[in-house]
């Protein structure tokens, strides 16, 4: 019950994948940034939804192609794709998305808590909120993040390219 809590007459950040229009508590939002304006490092042995690292403002960052985290199929890049930049466990995690549109705010009584969300490989899920003609699925984005991927490995691979990098500027 304490999930559904975060988004109780608080602000979200908007993003899309696809059509679909999905937000995420603001505070959790550090900046939003230009995927064309990025440099993403591949990094070797990784899953195919963690795109590499790229360093924004002097913070070494792992990128996640949200789109292919959820689903499987790789997200294609345009004019609008963008990455937000999240702050989770301690760490700043790029996330890929097709757009990101606004920041709303969610008055409680717009936000529905169904049945569906209570399915164990969907517990990221906290709640749909319906605002005029949108209807905005809301993401617990830790939980999102530690059921998709290995965040330990994450955070290895992290330090291993910051390890990398100072070695080779030595």
């Amino acid at each position: 019950m304490e999930d559904q809590i975060k988004f109780q007459d608080s602000k979200a950040l908007i993003f899309k994948l696809g059509q679909i229009e999905y937000g995420i508590h603001i505070s959790q939002v550090v900046s939003i940034e230009r995927m064309q304006t990025i440099s993403i490092t591949p990094y070797p042995n990784r899953p195919p939804h963690v795109l590499g690292v790229t360093t924004i403002r002097s913070v070494v960052t792992p990128i996640v192609d949200i789109r292919a985290a959820l689903t499987g199929v790789s997200l294609k890049q345009a004019d609008v794709t963008r990455i937000i930049i999240v702050k989770v466990f301690d760490k700043e995690i790029g996330l890929v998305v097709d757009d990101a549109t606004d920041v709303l705010e969610l008055p409680a009584e717009s936000i529905e808590h169904t049945n569906l969300l209570e399915i164990n490989d969907a517990s990221y899920l906290l709640g749909v909120s319906k605002l005029e003609n949108r209807l905005v699925i809301l993401l617990d984005i830790e939980k999102l993040l530690d059921d998709t991927m290995n965040l330990d490995e994450l955070k290895q691979m992290i330090e291993t390219f910051i390890n990398t990098k100072e070695v080779a500027e030595s």
